[in-house]
């Protein structure tokens, strides 16, 4: 959880930002809700990834273990040619820390953030799925528990309020 928090920071105070400025209404949510209410995303369990930077040709991800507090991986994907052009792993270095993830698994991350279209998945262990399909450089946005407890609030990282079933919202997003 340590590195989501990580992972959430370096987003957060990113300065280089593409910015929405629609207000996600309980429509959007539904509807995002109706779509992926049945999706497993078990292809990056244990993995989180995120939107750090896009640009013209490129955009730029952050990929790491969705818990503990191992270094990250930053990962260019060409959007020209439609493919990841480099692995960076230069943090794993300077923290001397073996490779934590196969190359399969980040361009699984890579492919599946991309499919969506979200700015942040990820799985943990439990395969509970965190996500943010709206905002880019933000936190969560959303919290679907594998398991419904029916509590009203939920603490993972961020506090999260009970949107619907499995479903939860998380209570610092941003409102525009």
């Amino acid at each position: 959880m340590r590195l989501l928090k990580f992972i959430i920071l370096i987003i957060s105070t990113m300065t280089f930002s593409y910015c929405k400025n629609e207000r996600v209404s309980n429509v959007d949510i539904d509807n995002f809700i109706s779509r992926y209410n049945d999706s497993s995303f078990n292809e990056i369990k244990n993995i989180a990834i995120s939107q750090r930077s896009r640009g013209i040709n490129e955009v730029v991800y952050v990929v790491a273990k969705s818990s503990g507090n191992m270094p990250v991986y930053f990962v260019t994907f060409d959007l020209v040619r439609e493919k990841v052009i480099s692995i960076n792993k230069n943090n794993l270095e300077k923290a001397n820390t073996k490779e934590y993830l196969t190359e399969n698994e980040i361009l699984n991350a890579v492919n599946a953030i991309r499919k969506h279209d979200f700015y942040l998945l990820s799985v943990d262990s439990l395969e509970n799925v965190f996500v943010n399909p709206f905002h880019p450089e933000e936190p969560p946005y959303l919290l679907r528990l594998k398991v419904a407890t029916g509590d009203s609030i939920v603490r993972k990282g961020y506090l999260y309020e009970l949107y619907k079933e499995n479903w939860y919202l998380n209570a610092s997003r941003k409102e525009n």
